[in-house]
């Protein structure tokens, strides 16, 4: 980098009034590592021999003080959201707070780290601790909905070099902020206008052949409007709110479909990158999106990065995508890795 700039910049959220959307402003993530295509063990501040270089954790598993952990959450040292210790109260659920021209950018980021050890695919996770990953940010999204400044949080992984990835060993991270992104009022939006929205989803991609798998609890579909090659959802099949008030036997199948998701892909187009990302609905109770929330059906969207974001992509909100999605869903189904958790313990 041949200039030179101030990081230590606490982050805000800035507006633009002529595209009406907010863009994050995090200068201390400039000063991130990156090391995705050369990190040493060594050098890995993930790896359990390292927990020295990282904060204390939030959350751990399988206890917070345990020494040899599986796996733990800890805050991410370049943030894109922080709580400042002064704010009272929240009033974020208030849509026009993402008017105001500049405001600190409110919330909490964290890293989940899911291994102690230095691999860099959720396949190489045994299944068990990756379960218990999933029941960990259950139990650390449980805490953070009770938190009067988060209106709103998610987790989400970048997969791979093209999904934005900047260290190699296995992770993901949860931002919970203080509003509500567009992306979610929209969907509560179109709920509102349809309330069986997401049954007919679930309907259509049953009729028209687009659905991947089903699980008891979830459904794994390829959208109507794919935004790359063999993106799929996976909704949980009947109304449910929040990711974090779900049994936690139901984390055996979000664990079973993200690894199975990633063997299909893997067989399809190898060593591809994706991300994936959870929405699910405010945690704050407002007037304008209540009617929703019988409605609302939390859910996992995964996108293969296969093809870059160009600028037709980029100027217009529009999307390309090359595979028809019932032909995409054919392709993942074929591959054979789908299969419910009691035939993968009868088959292991």
């Amino acid at each position: 980098m041949s200039f030179s700039f101030d990081h230590s910049r606490d982050p805000t959220v800035h507006y633009d009034p002529l595209a009406d959307r907010n863009i994050f402003l995090a200068p201390r993530r400039a000063d991130r590592p990156n090391t995705l295509l050369n990190c040493r063990q060594a050098d890995c501040p993930f790896c359990i021999e390292n927990s020295r270089l990282t904060p204390d954790p939030v959350q751990q598993w399988p206890t917070i003080d345990s020494q040899d952990w599986k796996s733990r959450i800890i805050p991410n040292a370049y943030p894109v959201v922080e709580l400042k210790p002064s704010t009272q109260g929240n009033d974020n659920a208030d849509t026009n707070l993402s008017k105001i021209k500049s405001v600190h950018a409110a919330g909490v980021h964290e890293v989940v780290i899911e291994s102690p050890y230095h691999i860099e695919s959720v396949l190489e996770v045994p299944f068990d601790d990756w379960v218990n990953v999933w029941k960990l940010c259950q139990q650390r999204m449980k805490q953070l909905a009770t938190n009067s400044e988060i209106v709103w949080a998610t987790l989400f992984k970048n997969g791979g070099i093209q999904a934005g990835a900047s260290l190699a060993h296995v992770h993901s991270q949860l931002i919970a902020i203080d509003r509500t992104p567009p992306t979610i009022l929209t969907k509560c939006q179109q709920i509102i206008r349809q309330p069986n929205l997401f049954e007919n989803i679930l309907s259509e991609a049953e009729s028209e052949n687009r659905i991947v798998h089903t699980y008891k609890s979830f459904v794994a579909i390829v959208p109507s409007a794919p935004r790359q090659p063999f993106e799929v959802w996976l909704i949980r099949n009947e109304p449910s709110c929040f990711f974090h008030t779900e049994p936690h036997n139901q984390m055996e199948e979000v664990a079973h479909f993200t690894q199975q998701f990633i063997e299909a892909l893997n067989q399809l187009i190898p060593s591809a990158s994706y991300n994936w990302w959870l929405h699910q609905f405010p945690f704050v109770p407002s007037l304008l999106l209540d009617k929703a929330a019988a409605h609302w059906h939390w859910h996992l969207e995964v996108l293969p990065r296969i093809a870059p974001i160009a600028g037709f992509e980029l100027g217009t909100g529009y999307h390309i995508s090359t595979i028809p999605p019932d032909e995409a869903a054919g392709l993942l189904r074929e591959t054979g890795f789908w299969k419910d958790p009691e035939q993968s313990r009868q088959g292991s």
